[in-house]
């Protein structure tokens, strides 16, 4: 008898822990409900100069040109 409550305790830990883990900080305010042909998620944000240069050069070396 005593088995089958430790069992029952590591199930239950189980439980909880997946639960506290469904609760990730990162999954909150994401978009649950959809619009067909629009996006609903956070605007882009704008790439400095630099970072449009470093792009524009990795493609360049990527094409071979």
């Amino acid at each position: 008898m005593q088995s089958g409550i430790s069992v029952l305790k590591v199930l239950a830990l189980m439980f909880l822990g997946l639960a506290i883990a469904a609760c990730d900080q990162d999954e909150q305010g994401r978009v649950l409900t959809y619009e067909k042909g629009t996006y609903l998620g956070q605007p882009d944000t704008q790439l400095s100069t630099q970072q449009l240069h470093e792009l524009r050069q990795r493609a360049a070396r990527q094409s071979g040109g």
